[in-house]
């Protein structure tokens, strides 16, 4: 056979063979490589990319943090996953939030114009915008992944019965802009160009967006500075600006456009935790291991050498006798012998806290008091635990303002005439709620009624209660209350004033309740969380 001699040729490719060529990579992506198999890939990689770096590695990270933006998030991903206490500091400040929501017209609206119908159709209309949207289950999603990743990227998704957020991929979405309620983002259309990537499990806007794309030639031009509502119109190669009513982006520090993990200053602390496991390993491993020294006698000097080297018994037999010790005692005791004098054993004091200290020093330097999210036998001291969770509460409340204005846009898509401004309050720790219960119900004392504020303190929205309480008016529900009786009455009276009843030495008549009332929680010192936790008063005749 003869040799072909092959020559290369710089062939330029028409511009109808070009996308003859995209054409072909688009059905062979979507359709030959669409599997389930794929599919759950892609979903995967939605929200979870872990990378995990050397410490040499993260230090060049922190060290240009701008240009390593997505390896720092991909490292946090990593960290969460071998972390326990990091995972746990997270979900803490995360499901911290209750969510209790109130509203108010941002119309001016006064008097008898509430009982119009037109006012109640729009409340209406809000109302069952906020039912369909369970934003106790979507938003502490939200900030899970703000947490995480200091940005979340979504589309809002009405699927008839609920209104739900659909998760963008945070590694194709870029922040391009700022309007009035927060960021605004452009999407890099490449995506869609992926095996496993259905484009129908996507809003219809971004298949338009990929027929402008791939299906001609790309004429369209780049207008960062299109009002939020017109982004559509603008794009740049593969990259879209989305407008405000298909995407939203919710930011952690919305004081700066880079998007650095919240908790990146722990991660030199926490890229040591496996080194620090390791060693407390050896550490407990050196202490449950125990040696046995002994001296081989050596022959006098002055007596004739039989054995070699001077040693009084020889190796052989020495072995032997070894042998016979070990077989008598666990493998965790060790069995030596040298021929030397006056040996020392030496042993290391047990150090099985210092891990846990470790622990405690890294993740303290967050600001989260570690007594609220780690279990010990360190005793917290009440007053700084209550003054440190508020500190977290600030920090989380100050976030709500992004959801309030997430949900005052799109809720007031479903009105006409009358719009709505929300406020999300309170977190889900007793003090805080038992806090608001009590400053709703003072103003009752001063004739200020607020219901919504009354429902919110009780964990409720407005219209839960006042369904309540419609449905407890229509079912004759106090006909079927038992009064209270007599007796009861005056058992649980309060305590009467001086002079009505009361003998000269304080103490009151009948059944009422002797001594001081019971503190709460949240109000008691120190000292008096160690009277209550030995029972010092039951002792001087209380109950605790």
């Amino acid at each position: 056979m003869s040799e072909v001699e092959v020559k290369e040729e710089n062939v330029l490719l028409t511009e109808q063979e070009v996308w003859s060529v995209i054409d072909f990579a688009r059905g062979f992506n979507n359709l030959s490589y669409l599997s389930p198999d794929l599919i759950n890939r892609r979903m995967q990689e939605l929200s979870l990319l872990p990378e995990f770096a050397s410490e040499s590695k993260l230090q060049e990270y922190l060290k240009s943090p701008l240009d390593n933006e997505k390896n720092l998030r991909h490292f946090g991903q990593a960290l969460e996953i071998i972390s326990s206490p990091y995972k746990r500091l997270l979900h803490y400040l995360a499901n911290m939030l209750a969510w209790d929501i109130t509203y108010t017209p941002t119309n001016l609206v006064e008097g008898k114009e509430f009982s119009t119908p037109k006012y109640k159709k729009d409340l209406t209309a809000f109302e069952n915008f906020l039912m369909k949207f369970d934003y106790r289950q979507e938003f502490p999603i939200v900030m899970k992944e703000l947490l995480r990743n200091d940005a979340y990227f979504c589309c809002p998704r009405d699927a008839g019965t609920k209104i739900i957020l659909q998760e963008l991929p945070a590694d194709y979405c870029k922040i391009t802009g700022r309007w009035e309620n927060g960021f605004l983002f452009s999407f890099d259309m490449y995506y869609f160009m992926q095996a496993g990537v259905d484009i129908d499990m996507f809003p219809s806007f971004f298949r338009k967006k990929y027929s402008e794309i791939w299906g001609s030639a790309n004429t369209t031009d780049y207008h960062p500075h299109a009002s939020p509502l017109n982004r559509a119109s603008s794009s740049w190669v593969y990259w879209v600006d989305v407008p405000v009513d298909v995407g939203w982006v919710f930011k952690m520090q919305p004081e700066i456009t880079t998007r650095l993990p919240y908790f990146t200053p722990l991660f030199p602390d926490l890229v040591l935790q496996p080194l620090m496991r390791s060693l407390q390993k050896n550490i407990n491993m050196s202490t449950a291991s125990r040696m046995i020294l002994g001296e081989v006698p050596m022959l006098n000097q002055q007596q004739k050498t039989t054995v070699k080297d001077s040693i009084a018994i020889s190796p052989a037999l020495l072995g032997q006798f070894m042998a016979l010790v070990k077989s008598a005692i666990s493998e965790a005791v060790k069995v030596a012998s040298a021929p030397l004098e006056n040996m020392k054993a030496v042993s290391f004091p047990a150090e099985n806290e210092m891990y846990d200290l470790f622990l405690r020093t890294a993740l303290a330097s967050s600001g989260v008091n570690t007594n609220l999210i780690f279990s010990s036998n360190i005793k917290p001291n009440a007053i700084e635990t209550q003054l440190s969770l508020n500190v977290d509460e600030q920090m989380m409340f100050a976030l709500y303002p992004q959801f309030d204005a997430f949900v005052s846009y799109y809720g007031n898509g479903f009105t006409k005439q009358y719009k709505f401004a929300t406020r999300y309050e309170g977190t889900q720790f007793f003090t805080n709620r038992n806090q608001r219960k009590e400053e709703v119900l003072a103003l009752l004392d001063k004739g200020i009624v607020l219901p919504q504020k009354i429902a919110a303190a009780h964990g409720m929205t407005p219209w839960e209660m006042r369904k309540m309480m419609e449905e407890a008016k229509a079912n004759n529900f106090v006909d079927d209350l038992t009064p209270p009786q007599m007796v009861l009455m005056e058992k649980y009276a309060p305590e009467p004033a001086v002079g009505a009843g009361v003998p000269a030495k304080g103490k009151p008549l009948g059944g009422a309740k002797e001594g001081r009332p019971t503190k709460s929680d949240d109000k008691l010192t120190d000292g008096g969380e160690g009277t209550r936790a030995r029972a010092d008063n039951v002792g001087r005749g209380g109950k605790k």
